[in-house]
Formats: structure tokens, sequence, C-alpha cells
């Protein structure tokens, strides 16, 4: 499969882009609508180059130019550094509709949307191929769609809406739809796709979405619009059948980030940097690589490190969440090879997670550890909060168990069954922000739970005073209101 990615990688611009009225006769060195779409190998070279796109260009939601940093660095978790201008404004909450940052996220996602709507064409054209192939293929790329969808629609707002490939010109302008019509398209993408999507692949198609990754991108959505019932309808089906389902929780929260337990029961989707040939891998490393190792673009706060050593281990020691995502000054910490304070100064904090922190220097600064867009306790934690917002905080409570008893703390099962919704959803909030620091989650769970402008303000991160409402989405890109006469901003910008 990875010479089909390297292909569709490179020419997959071209195809279906040459017509009758551009060229009388075929151009035999162009791969075309007549052919190209034609086998299931062709359909599997062109999903594969979707997958691909998700974290092997510049304009992404997973590469670090865009999209992880400006997740992160949004929060009172993180700082940017200011040398590149674009994503240190708008972790500074100083960006404008012309910031090149947002814009690229804007542009990677319709390209990959693009490709989408390709496969999916082209793919229900096909009649000469294997019934189950084609099927479970066009599911792969309804779910890519949708995902993409769901990124745009929670960054921007109200978006243009493409479901399929232009025919002529009338096509190429398209008006902005509602948020309400982006995520029912985003259903409809996601329902047909569990629909025909295999519950497990072969070991040779490991990281693919199945059904389950569906599920729980539904719930996920379902959690952030606050239908809390859909919800527990749909996640009740990963957590009461996980052996067929095969998730779980890894032993140690540290093998999660370590490049040596990817594709585990944990891993419900995850980003597959492991080609770094073709382009699948990602800098993060050596941009958040400390100082004498990296170029420290993203900096965790003290704030960050206080929420994950506010509650020790039933034994005394850090929450193994704590020295698993963080590096600073605390007893017997070695990072890189090297003794903290022989490097580092004694007040420096450094980011561990997805860091290649056991190598003496990060070298090559193309990195093949994978980045999770959905873990399963992810998904434990999102069922156990549907519980609680449904008044069922006793049934939360041995979900919220299982994360806390991975980061060894002490049992609270008694206490918390008599605990009231308000300080079940405290634990679960406090839960999110250690579990998954540093994954791109923090900014849509202070948006979803109102308390965006409290947490931010009083975290006092490096441009906190610069924050207001209209910050909470981006703004649509300038060059998209320039180039689209059928596009409006969306307010309050």
């Amino acid at each position: 499969m990875k010479n089909k990615i390297f292909i569709l990688i490179v020419l997959t611009i071209f195809l279906g882009a040459c017509t009758e009225d551009f060229l009388e006769l075929e151009n035999p060195n162009l791969l075309t609508q007549s052919s190209f779409w034609k086998t299931e190998a062709d359909l599997e070279s062109g999903v594969a180059a979707i997958y691909a796109n998700l974290g092997g260009a510049w304009n992404n939601t997973y590469w670090d130019q865009a999209g992880i940093h400006t997740r992160a660095g949004r929060t009172e978790n993180f700082i940017m550094r200011t040398d590149v201008a674009a994503r240190y404004r708008i972790c500074r909450f100083l960006n404008e509709p012309a910031n090149g940052a947002s814009t690229a996220l804007y542009r990677g996602a319709y390209r990959s949307i693009f490709y989408c709507n390709q496969a999916i064409h082209y793919g229900e054209l096909m009649e000469d191929i294997d019934a189950t192939a084609k099927k479970e293929l066009i599911a792969e790329a309804k779910f890519l769609r949708g995902l993409f969808y769901s990124y745009l629609v929670s960054d921007f707002g109200a978006i243009p809406l493409i479901t399929d490939i232009a025919e002529s010109s009338d096509d190429y302008f398209v008006a902005k739809s509602s948020m309400e019509e982006v995520w029912q398209q985003v259903f409809l993408d996601w329902n047909a796709a569990k629909a025909d999507l295999p519950i497990s692949y072969s070991n040779d198609k490991k990281g693919r979405a199945t059904k389950g990754t569906v599920i729980a991108f539904l719930g996920r959505a379902y959690l952030y619009r606050g239908e809390f019932d859909k919800v527990i309808t749909e996640l009740s089906e990963l957590v009461n059948n996980e052996s067929k389902y095969g998730y779980g929780l890894l032993d140690n929260y540290q093998d999660l980030f370590d490049g040596s337990h990817e594709n585990s029961i944990e891993s419900v989707f995850a980003i597959q940097f492991g080609l770094p040939e073709l382009g699948l891998h990602t800098v993060i490393g050596q941009e958040n690589g400390p100082a004498n190792v990296g170029w420290w673009e993203l900096m965790p706060t003290k704030t960050l490190l206080d929420a994950l050593t506010m509650e020790k281990a039933a034994d005394g020691d850090f929450d193994p969440r704590a020295t698993a995502s963080l590096a600073w000054n605390y007893p017997g910490c070695v990072f890189y090879q090297r003794n903290f304070l022989d490097e580092w100064n004694e007040d420096d904090i450094w980011i561990k997670k997805y860091q290649r922190y056991w190598l003496e220097n990060e070298g090559n600064w193309r990195s093949s550890v994978d980045e999770y867009a959905m873990r399963y306790a992810d998904v434990l934690l999102m069922y156990a909060e549907a519980l609680t917002m449904t008044n069922k905080v006793s049934q939360a409570v041995p979900f919220v168990t299982r994360i806390r008893d991975r980061a060894k703390l002490a049992d609270k099962t008694s206490e918390m069954m008599g605990w009231s919704q308000q300080q079940m959803m405290e634990e679960i909030m406090h839960q999110r922000n250690v579990e998954f620091n540093r994954e791109g989650l923090r900014w849509y769970d202070l948006r979803r739970w109102g308390i965006t402008e409290e947490v931010i303000k009083a975290g006092k991160a490096l441009g906190w005073e610069n924050f207001s409402s209209k910050h909470l989405y981006y703004p649509i890109p300038e060059a998209e209101l320039d180039n689209n006469p059928a596009m409006t901003q969306n307010d309050p910008w």
C-alpha cells in the first residue's frame, strides 16, 4: 500500500481534472477519470491518499505548523514562542482573517474533502470490482469526509458544504451552510460509514477507520452538542462490548507515547506517522524539543504542571501522567539522557508526551510517533460525562474509576457513589485535563463547558488579556472571502 500512497500524493490533483472541453485528446501522461478510477487498486489508492493527507502535509489538523500547536497553545496549559508569527498571534488571541496558520487549516481540510469527494464519486461508479471492498472503501472515505467537516465546523463555524466534485465553473463558488447543516452532513456520512465498515482489519491494515472508530466519533460529536442521550446510545455499544471491538486501556500510561505500543487496544483512531519516506511523518519532536535539543515552540505552563501534580498517586509518588507528560526538576528526572539540572534550569518545564525523550538528541527531525485522534480512555470519560449529565452519577463511577486506577490514584469508588452531579463533573473535567493534556481536546472541552474565558483569564498565560468571545472560533480566511464571491464572514468577525 505504501507505493499506492506515494502515487496518489503526487498525482491525485490531476484525477478527474481533464474534461472534453479542456482536451480533445487524452494526454497519455496524465491520470484521468478514464484511465484511473477503474480497479479496486485504484480506489484503494484513492482512499490511501486521504489518510496520507491527515498527517503528510504542512496544513492539516495533525501537523504542527497549524493544527497541533494552535489547539494546545490557545489553552491555559501552554504558551507559544514568538518566532512563527501566525501561530503566535492565534495563541495570543491577536489573530485576524489573514492569519496564515488558520488559513492553512481551512485549505488543508478542503483539499482533503476534495480527495474524499473523488473517491466517493468515482468509487460509486465502479462496477467491475469486489462489492465488499468497494463498500468498505467508500465507507472509509465517507468517515474521513465527515471527520474533516467536523474539524472545519468546530474551528470556523458556518462554512461551505461541498459533497461532490465540480462539474462546471458554476460549482466553484459555494455559499456557506449553517453549522447545523454541516453537522447533519457529518452525521449522514458517519452513519453511512458505520453501517458498512468492519469491526476490525487484518494486521496489514492496522490504523484504518473501523466501525468502532465511527461510533466513538459520533459519541464525541453528540457530547460536544450536549445530546447526552445520543452519546449513551452510541458509546454503550463500545463499553458493553469491549472484547468484540478489541478496546481497553493499556496498563501503563507512559506506554501510550513511547513509540512501541502503537495501534494498541487503546487506539481507536491514530494518525499513522510510520511512513517517513512517503511524507507521513511528524516534526513535532523537533518542534517541541527542549532547549539544546529542539526548538521549544510549545512550552507547558506552571498551571498545567500544578494540575498534573494536584493529586498524588496512592503510594505518594507522582501521578504517572505527570511524569509521562512533562519533564521538570523532580528527583531523578532524566530527559534526553541528561540529568535535568545538568542541562536545564530548576524552573524549566518541558513537554515529554509525544517526544522521543529516550534519545540523546532528537537528531532527524522527522519522527514517526503516531498522534491519537481518539483513545479509548476518551470513550470511557465521554460515556461517564453523558451518564452524569443525565443524572446517572452512580453509573458513571466505574468508568471514572478505571481512569483513576490506571493513574494509580487512591480508590474513591465509595465516596464517588455519593457525589452530586456537580461533584462528579468537577472530577471528570479534571481527569480530562490531565489525561489528555497536549492531545488537542482541552480547547473544545472548555468551549462546550462554557468556561473558556474564565479559565483563560485565571491561568494568565501570555496573551490572556486579549481574549474575547470572538476567539472561540476562527474567522473565515481572508483568501476565501477574496476568492469566493458567494462567501461572507461569520459573526462576530
